[in-house]
């Protein structure tokens, strides 16, 4: 009896010191909110390589880190909700993935470090003031769109192209700033952009069907309300033999021309590397915020050889040799 007693004993001993070092890990981790609006494959991969970029500084999840992540299912006022809910549990540091969040977040605290990451325009969207040394308790990446080098390879796609037809969202502040890149860069190429606007996703059609025959391509910039219609505004594109290109790659796997974007995972890492160096001790105002492709060493460039036959474009051999990936 006595020993078997000597053994509960042992254990008990031994499962107590066991949660008392549970205890004494869980009170020196660090808590950790990450948020996004919605889920959508690129912002899951950010989210991914946020956690991959802490882990990279040391700061790794159930070990020294603990990580609270909530999405809005696409709903504004539950995304404001999520916020409120991670400033009363007084987290050490908020990631806020895509433009809504970072706005909803960066409205709720000024105390609270915040990284922002797959951001579009953060001046514009009044997260920061300036991306080198922003001040205050924000900074982040933005994943706006590399608009020169997609535009040169819609050109050695599409040689004559001079006009550009644009579909978006005029209320969206992201796709108001690509408009106005996609301008501005395409000037210095000679290529003139020809907009037209569609509010809803009911009217993405109606307003691709508007640049037939005035313009030599259509871009679809990373709009989620005309991305919503992408794969009608191809069908328009192979009816027609209009090509059709996107801001972002996974558009050219739903039936768009082609595409030169990021790799979402590198966004998420970056924006990992500076969450540690806050958690480390440094003040987020002091860190200067970047845009992904100035930072991220390749590009990614995906075509579509089954949609340039149905769009009447013929893809040139040395594009296809250094693409990142052809979709048949």
């Amino acid at each position: 009896m006595s020993g078997t007693w000597s053994l509960k004993a042992a254990r008990l001993a031994a499962l107590s010191t066991l949660l008392a070092a549970s205890a004494v890990c869980a009170a020196d981790s660090k808590k950790i909110a990450i948020s996004t609006i919605v889920e959508v494959p690129q912002l899951v991969e950010t989210k991914q390589g946020v956690l991959k970029g802490l882990a990279e500084r040391g700061f790794v999840e159930n070990k020294n880190i603990v990580v609270d992540y909530q999405q809005a299912n696409g709903n504004m006022p539950t995304q404001q909700q999520i916020a409120r809910k991670f400033v009363g549990d007084r987290v050490d540091l908020i990631v806020a993935i895509t433009t809504p969040t970072a706005q909803a977040i960066v409205t709720a605290t000024k105390e609270i470090p915040i990284v922002f990451a797959t951001v579009t325009d953060p001046i514009k969207a009044k997260l920061i003031t300036q991306y080198k040394h922003p001040g205050g308790n924000v900074t982040g990446v933005s994943d706006a769109a590399p608009i020169a080098q997609q535009l040169k390879l819609f050109r050695e796609i599409v040689p004559g192209l001079k006009n550009l037809g644009f579909v978006y969202n005029p209320s969206l502040d992201s796709s108001k700033a690509t408009l106005e890149w996609v301008r501005e860069q395409g000037k210095a190429l000679g290529i003139e952009v020809v907009e037209s606007a569609a509010p809803t996703t009911n009217e993405v059609i109606p307003a691709t069907r508007k640049l037939v025959g005035k313009v030599d391509a259509i871009y679809v910039p990373n709009d989620t309300t005309v991305v919503a219609a992408l794969e009608t505004i191809v069908k328009v594109g192979e009816e027609t033999k209009t090509p059709v290109f996107t801001g972002e790659t996974r558009g050219v796997d739903r039936g768009a021309l082609a595409s030169v974007g990021l790799n979402y995972i590198e966004v998420g890492q970056l924006a990992g590397h500076m969450a540690a160096e806050i958690l480390g001790g440094k003040k987020p105002g002091d860190i200067d915020a970047v845009i992904a492709y100035e930072k991220l060493p390749k590009l990614v460039v995906v075509v579509n050889r089954k949609s340039a036959a149905a769009m009447g474009v013929t893809l040139p051999q040395a594009l296809l040799s250094r693409a990142s990936k052809v979709v048949d």
